[in-house]
């Protein structure tokens, strides 16, 4: 299925940022990159595959290293070859609260995704 704005319960915005991606865990650095977010989840671009359903361990920061979100995201959407999103499942109220501020101050009085530079 696929999603558009219209769809999404929360603003989404473009962001690329590295990711770790765990599973029992077992975290290792990936070639993954976050490529859009908000306060419901992330798309993970990657060639690594995981099923829809699959429960994934993700560490990623919103681009200063002392502020690592760390937390359990459920898979919801596969795109084979490109990556896949989650949905989080345990985000911390403090990391909610710093997604939320980083997505409204990179979406714009809009709310709509910024693209520009990806």
């Amino acid at each position: 299925m696929a999603f558009n704005q219209e769809m999404r319960r929360q603003p989404r915005v473009a962001y690329s940022e590295e990711i770790w991606i765990g599973q029992d865990g077992i975290f290792s650095q990936t070639s993954g990159h976050i490529r859009n977010i908000s306060t419901s989840g992330v798309f993970v671009e990657t060639a690594q595959s995981f099923a829809s359903g699959n429960v994934v361990n993700l560490r990623f920061s919103l681009g200063r290293p002392q502020d690592l979100i760390s937390c359990s995201a459920i898979v919801r959407n596969v795109q084979p070859g490109r990556g896949f999103g989650v949905e989080f499942l345990d985000l911390s109220t403090e990391s909610r609260g710093y997604i939320a501020m980083f997505v409204t101050g990179m979406a714009g009085p809009t709310g709509r995704i910024q693209t520009a530079g990806l």
